[in-house]
């Protein structure tokens, strides 16, 4: 997820497109959903996991 902030959205903003929370305009989450595929980001269930402690 480090990789997608630095084409143009910030962090936080990212983590709201990928877990599908509103706060993100529409053209905003296509951007961040684009650049995700281009370089290939798949979020990693495991470290989701670990970062909600269960």
């Amino acid at each position: 997820m480090a990789d997608v902030p630095t084409k143009g959205a910030s962090r936080a903003l990212v983590s709201i497109v990928f877990r599908n929370q509103p706060g993100a305009s529409e053209e905003t989450r296509q951007r961040v959903l684009r650049v995700a595929d281009e370089i290939g980001y798949r979020p990693d269930s495991a470290a989701r996991l670990l970062a909600r402690g269960r």
